[in-house]
């Protein structure tokens, strides 16, 4: 793919080092497995940039030292290599953006898996940090701030309304489990409102409510945003749907002492014990083990078996809705909190 007048490979020199590790923002543990993440070309713009912070297109096609395909520009902005404000103006991505892209489309199995791994910890311990400000507000009893990716757990008709009111709606793959590699749930489910790369899978609603009630059936719980008003259409945010082993937020927020501050609790499970079959599947589904069965607590049958019992723990609950939707005898309904199912 000749689209620049260089095709060598360019030497990772202190110029080039500390562009990547500073402006750019990759860790130092990255660098002998660069090349695989960025071409020469790339790595040539990303030096000029972190220079000079914004370079106007024949400027930057300068630095190239000789002609440039148009091309090339679109794609390294489409790989996240760098921004294009307007047309005429290139600026420079950050490592995170592109490992995100690179991850969710490219090549990540080519690398060692340790390598995977300790990425995937880098990725995480700096979205926990990028969110930290935040979460701390939320902690505070701040309001919060409009635009938190994921700020609620969803119940899946709250989730279908608002792929309702979006204006398109763009399938991509779930860049959290994508980066974790923690579990085998569907990963091309990510629903999303804008698509500023031209990377994910323009859908129909009727497609997207497919992917919802299928993430729904396969355990994944729904998390979006609520707080813009109703009549507006939706152009930015998405509705995902997450694991509890593999979510950034989930992880995020457990890890800040948040846990039930983000995504935002709004529901409790409340389960009708005369409609229960006592079949298990609320325990089965739920991420965070708040039903339980057993053998304790049950009654006694005529022969003198002793039943299973179903144990709830309201404190363990997320009210993300999986156990209702799972339970074949409609014996569980989600209960709104005080104050906290109408939004924001």
């Amino acid at each position: 793919m000749a689209t620049t007048a260089h095709d060598d490979d360019i030497a990772l020199g202190p110029a080039v080092r500390e562009a990547l590790t500073g402006a750019f923002g990759a860790p130092e543990f990255v660098l002998p497995w660069i090349e695989r993440l960025l071409e020469p070309d790339e790595l040539r713009l990303i030096v000029a940039l972190a220079a000079s912070g914004m370079l106007l297109l024949p400027a930057a096609a300068a630095a190239l030292g000789g002609p440039v395909s148009p091309a090339f520009f679109e794609r390294a902005a489409r790989r996240a290599v760098i921004g294009r404000p307007t047309p005429e103006v290139v600026v420079l991505a950050d490592f995170a953006s592109r490992l995100e892209i690179w991850t969710l489309f490219e090549g990540p199995k080519d690398l060692p898996r340790d390598l995977r791994e300790r990425l995937a910890e880098w990725q995480l311990a700096r979205y926990i940090d990028d969110k930290r400000p935040q979460v701390e507000a939320l902690l505070a009893g701040q309001r919060p701030e409009p635009g938190i990716e994921n700020a609620e757990y969803l119940l899946l008709h709250e989730a279908e309304a608002l792929v309702a009111r979006a204006a398109h709606v763009y399938l991509w793959p779930c860049d959290c489990r994508a980066a974790m590699e923690r579990c085998r749930k569907p990963s091309l489910v990510c629903l999303r409102f804008d698509n500023d790369r031209g990377l994910g899978w323009e859908i129909s609603h009727e497609r997207a409510f497919t992917v919802l009630r299928d993430a729904d059936r396969h355990g994944l719980m729904h998390t979006g945003e609520t707080a813009a008003a109703d009549d507006e259409p939706l152009t930015r945010g998405a509705v995902c749907n997450c694991c509890a082993d593999c979510c950034f937020p989930q992880l995020a927020g457990e890890a800040l002492g948040a846990a039930r501050l983000w995504p935002r609790v709004r529901y409790v499970a409340a389960r009708d014990p005369a409609a229960c079959t006592l079949c298990g599947r609320c325990a089965r589904r739920c991420p965070f083990g708040a039903f339980s069965v057993g053998r304790d607590g049950g009654g006694q049958s005529a022969a003198g078996r002793r039943s299973p019992a179903v144990t709830f723990r309201a404190d363990l609950c997320r009210g993300c809705g999986l156990c209702a939707t799972g339970c074949p005898a409609g014996a569980i309904a989600m209960a709104p909190l005080p104050g906290a199912a109408a939004g924001r």
